[in-house]
């Protein structure tokens, strides 16, 4: 089984598992660092384009932080369906469960709260703490390092193209699920090792 064959599971928050709203998808499709082709394009030699993606990500940051308390009056996050069953299960083996996301540190800390997910992730990790953005794979590289785990035992799990990316550029496994912000045919251009439908099926993959 899947879930046996990995000892750390590192997840991404928005459309993974939490819902992604209309704001996140609009800022998701603003960011070149997230085009398919232009990843594709570096992928044999991959190196960030540090000015670029940095720039984009502080302006949308800033943005976050100045417009999320009137958001949220407005949106209430949920969690994906299967969320917190996955989340169980991987506790009660005993797995390491971490969180790492390009969402504002801020709404992505108050959100894990209010969902009741700290309660099952060992470790929450914003891009923007370590100004590190994806596709670049530091994030997932200092989760794996801080847990001392071999990355062959760690699968990195997300809905985007560029988590299938960042997965391979830090040399861990890649899992997408295909009820999130990129539909199926972008997942899989992207060569994922595995595509799901949802986090639920996660747990029967063999």
């Amino acid at each position: 089984m899947l879930i046996d064959r990995y000892r750390l599971f590192i997840f991404d928050w928005d459309g993974t598992l939490a819902t992604s709203t209309s704001l996140v998808r609009a800022t998701r499709l603003m960011q070149t660092r997230y085009n398919v082709g232009k990843i594709a394009a570096r992928r044999a030699n991959f190196k960030p384009d540090e000015e670029t993606e940095l720039t984009e990500a502080v302006k949308l940051n800033r943005l976050y932080a100045f417009i999320y308390e009137l958001y949220s009056t407005l949106y209430k996050p949920r969690l994906k369906p299967g969320a917190l069953e996955i989340l169980k299960i991987l506790k009660t083996r005993g797995k390491k469960v971490a969180i790492f996301s390009d969402a504002n540190k801020h709404r992505l800390q108050i959100e894990a709260r209010k969902l009741g997910v700290v309660d099952y992730a060992d470790f929450l990790l914003s891009a923007a703490s370590i100004r590190k953005f994806k596709p670049d794979p530091t994030g997932i590289t200092k989760i794996t390092e801080l847990f001392n785990c071999d990355k062959r035992e760690c699968i990195y799990i997300g809905d985007m193209a560029v988590d299938a990316f960042v997965a391979e550029f830090a040399g861990v496994t890649s899992c997408v699920v295909s009820d999130g912000v990129d539909p199926y045919d972008v997942l899989k251009s992207a060569k994922p090792d595995y595509i799901v439908s949802s986090l639920s099926a996660i747990k029967d993959i063999k």
